[in-house]
């Protein structure tokens, strides 16, 4: 099950570098252009994807091909979907109420006993993403029907 995940993640990243090749690496001035971090970013994923997809599929060869559903398997369809739905709701809410939402419950989800880490990470973590895309380098993120 490994693998196949592993898999799926690598024509992910794949697909992510491809599309990040579509912008340009350094614009007229030679400062970093769009491309610049999608690039690099889908490089880095390629590159720990087949490390990861190739010790599982050395895994599975070792284990004799034995098929056991993960312990944690309906935690990973409850996060996947989730993530689809973080998608579904980003420019409906905005960025930010949708990052911390989507944050919580994920967290609650994974760890249901720390709730006030749960709590402090889900309004940490979309702010400094705020702060750092919308801020400092100007991207632009969904606002909310609220003005956030």
């Amino acid at each position: 099950m490994r693998a196949i995940f592993s898999g799926f993640l690598l024509i992910i990243s794949i697909l992510f570098l491809l599309k990040g090749t579509q912008y340009s690496y350094m614009d007229s001035a030679g400062r970093v252009g769009a491309g610049f971090f999608p690039i690099w970013i889908g490089i880095l994923l390629c590159i720990f994807t087949s490390i990861a997809l190739f010790n599982d599929i050395r895994e599975l060869i070792k284990d004799k091909y034995s098929f056991n559903i993960p312990k944690h398997f309906n935690k990973l369809i409850i996060v996947m979907g989730l993530t689809f739905l973080f998608i579904m709701l980003f420019n409906i809410l905005g960025a930010l109420i949708s990052m911390a939402l989507y944050v919580f419950i994920v967290l609650f989800v994974l760890n249901r006993n720390k709730i006030s880490l749960n709590i402090i990470l889900s309004i940490a973590v979309p702010i400094s993403i705020y702060l750092l895309l919308d801020v400092w380098l100007n991207a632009g993120l969904p606002r909310s029907p609220f003005g956030l």
